[in-house]
């Protein structure tokens, strides 16, 4: 008989940093806007002191902040941060593109991911599609090989769910997410030349910063 394993379980703090997490990329809450341990703890139904573990937890993760003697915050971003990102974000993507391209991999996990902008429907929630654009470029990174490139893009993943809250009514060129995806899978997956591949990629992570900081310099 083989070896019993145990069932993993998940907390209370830590299902409240999950739900708490998911709003933040909802945009439920306003960038700089107060979050309190004793609204969390209310709007969940859970204690204080387990509400400031969710809360603790996400500004270790960079979604919160929070000064001294002060409630939490949800983060704001200026120009220069999403410029820093995205420069960040686009050596990883690059690379990763490149080294997907160069050795021919298996493409299942972009597939699959590419599966869920199909799935979004005709009138998707803005939370949805930044969470299929997430997946998507998690599994380009993964196709790349490098476990530390992974490591690393997963720790500006939060901050990047974080940004595509802001616009709810944008996505890319006007083109549907699913379309604007296929794009980058059909020049990684096709017979483009790798300076095709990094044009079309560069292009659209130049897009998207773009229109984030221009988003933010108008608000400031």
């Amino acid at each position: 008989m083989a070896a019993r394993q145990a069932l993993q379980t998940i907390s209370v703090a830590e299902a409240a940093t999950t739900r708490l997490r998911e709003s933040l990329f909802a945009g439920i809450f306003k960038a700089g806007e107060e979050i309190k341990d004793t609204q969390v703890a209310e709007e969940y139904g859970i204690a204080r002191p387990t509400a400031r573990i969710a809360v603790q937890q996400l500004i270790n993760e960079g979604m919160l902040v929070r000064d001294p003697g002060y409630s939490a915050r949800v983060r704001t971003f200026d120009p220069d941060q999403v410029r820093d990102i995205f420069r960040v974000r686009k050596m990883i993507e690059l690379d990763s593109v490149r080294e997907a391209k160069e050795r021919g991999v298996a493409l299942d996990g972009v597939r699959d991911a590419m599966g869920r902008f199909a799935d979004l429907g005709n009138a998707p929630s803005w939370s949805k599609v930044a969470e299929a654009d997430a997946a998507f470029h998690q599994a380009v990174v993964e196709a790349g090989g490098s476990e530390r490139l992974r490591t690393y893009f997963e720790g500006i993943t939060n901050e990047i769910r974080l940004l595509l809250a802001l616009p709810e009514t944008h996505f890319g060129r006007g083109e549907s997410p699913y379309e604007e995806h296929e794009e980058l899978f059909l020049a990684l997956q096709g017979d483009t030349t790798m300076k095709q591949l990094e044009r079309v990629w560069s292009y659209h992570l130049d897009e998207s910063r773009d229109f984030l900081v221009g988003l933010l310099s108008a608000e400031a």
